[in-house]
């Protein structure tokens, strides 16, 4: 185990392993991999979304509350009657950051297990890949040696951090036979200068075709053999910055919180850096992960509806009615109806015995 993450990293990875070899397709393997991410991690988002309405429902009081302490807001009053509110409400503010804080390192995980084929694909040891690159780099492969640029591959760590972002590359680079079977000749020799090192000799390659692209390739590699933007691969950081805006913009419209003076509080920071974000990681790295990404991007806009459909508002608290009091007029009239009632009930009565009589 290299880290305390790898006891969420590896189950992730038993599960994106089964995904290709249900589909034998990296791309296709992506797709259905962050779909299952999303249905297991649909519970959790289930709780957040309860939390969130529960948030909106209070926050008027909330706001109310603000107000009243304008300036102040550190009177332990405030404190006071802050957890007051919380307390009649049922609310507790920690309950909506706990399911995101779940999330962040089963998105970690997703993110791991996608960038790292061949260790969790093939099922390569840190040491096999180490020699691998050390292989290809001796068979002058063009791309692997100019992104290597000045690692040192005489260091474990250091080839092992290299790989980290650049196994989908090592993987395309196997996928020619004749790279493949210099590359197992090399192994076999490393195996046999070190027998007890434990290295791997039998490696298979990926099918990493998926829509006419390498997605080993990233979309700044296309544009550079092509020599124009113009080609099918840009698409991919484009369509990742539209979803993932479009992602922040529902997120934004549906999660707002309403403000003291009753506006929405907005995420406009956020709206425009994720989109950026993504757009930059979907250019900079392998066409695989910007496949993740727009895969993602849709799965999480449909989450979106999906827990507006299942999970409804609270429904707010009855209030408790008011003793009405009566002035003297009012109690005099009703004294009279009464009476009223009284007589008139007396009188049919009386109809009613006589007719009997």
């Amino acid at each position: 185990m290299e880290s305390i993450l790898d006891i969420i990293y590896i189950p992730l990875a038993w599960i994106f392993k089964l995904c290709y070899t249900l589909v034998n397709n990296y791309g296709l393997a992506i797709i259905l991999f962050a779909f299952i991410a999303k249905l297991l991690m649909l519970p959790l988002g289930i709780k957040g979304e309860k939390g969130r309405l529960k948030m909106q429902a209070v926050q008027p009081k909330v706001n109310a509350l603000q107000q009243k302490y304008k300036g102040d807001t550190k009177n332990p009053k405030y404190s006071e009657e802050l957890q007051q509110i919380y307390s009649e409400e049922g609310y507790n503010p920690m309950s909506g950051c706990l399911p995101t804080l779940i999330q962040l390192p089963i998105i970690l995980g997703l993110w791991n297990a996608i960038r790292r084929p061949l260790t969790y694909i093939v099922g390569l040891n840190k040491i096999t890949n180490f020699a691998i690159v050390n292989i290809l780099k001796d068979l002058g492969i063009s791309k692997i040696v100019d992104a290597l640029g000045s690692t040192d591959l005489g260091n474990l760590d250091a080839v092992t951090k290299w790989l980290q972002t650049n196994e989908i590359r090592v993987a395309q680079a196997l996928n020619d036979s004749n790279v493949l079977d210099s590359v197992k000749t090399g192994l076999e020799g490393y195996a046999e200068k070190y027998p007890d090192a434990g290295f791997i000799t039998n490696v298979s390659t990926l099918n990493l075709n998926f829509l006419g692209l390498d997605l080993g390739m990233t979309p700044t590699e296309y544009i550079n053999e092509a020599g124009t933007v113009f080609t099918w691969a840009v698409l991919l950081p484009i369509i990742s910055g539209l979803t993932s805006f479009l992602l922040s913009f529902l997120t934004q419209k549906f999660n707002a919180q309403p403000s003291p003076d009753g506006k929405k509080n907005g995420m406009n920071l956020l709206m425009y850096t994720m989109p950026l974000l993504s757009l930059w990681l979907a250019f900079s790295f392998q066409t695989g992960v910007g496949i993740y990404w727009i895969a993602s991007n849709v799965l999480a806009i449909g989450q979106i509806f999906l827990l507006r459909a299942i999970v409804k508002p609270p429904k707010e608290k009855e209030k408790p009615q008011k003793e009405v009091k009566l002035n003297y007029n009012q109690i005099e009239k009703m004294k009279r109806m009464e009476k009223e009632r009284e007589m008139q009930d007396a009188i049919e009565v009386s109809e009613e015995e006589q007719k009997n009589g």
